[in-house]
């Protein structure tokens, strides 16, 4: 499963699609419109990997009660 979202960036507003594990693997997300860089600590990519997990999981629980 791929997960991705539509995110605001900051400084230019524009929508830039959010590749969560591309992301994570990069450590940054890079707006496509304007080049602005966010860079995540290793505190921040801990977190998220645990909540992206999470959700993962959530997501798989959840279609395998609908095929049910």
């Amino acid at each position: 499963m791929q997960l991705q979202v539509n995110y605001r960036c900051d400084v230019c507003e524009n929508m830039i699609e959010l590749n969560f594990e591309k992301s994570l693997e990069e450590k940054k997300i890079e707006c496509t419109h304007c080049g602005v860089v966010y860079n995540f600590s290793e505190e921040d990519l801990l977190s998220f990997d645990r909540c992206y997990n999470e959700f993962v999981q959530k997501m798989k629980e959840a279609d395998k009660q609908q095929v049910s």
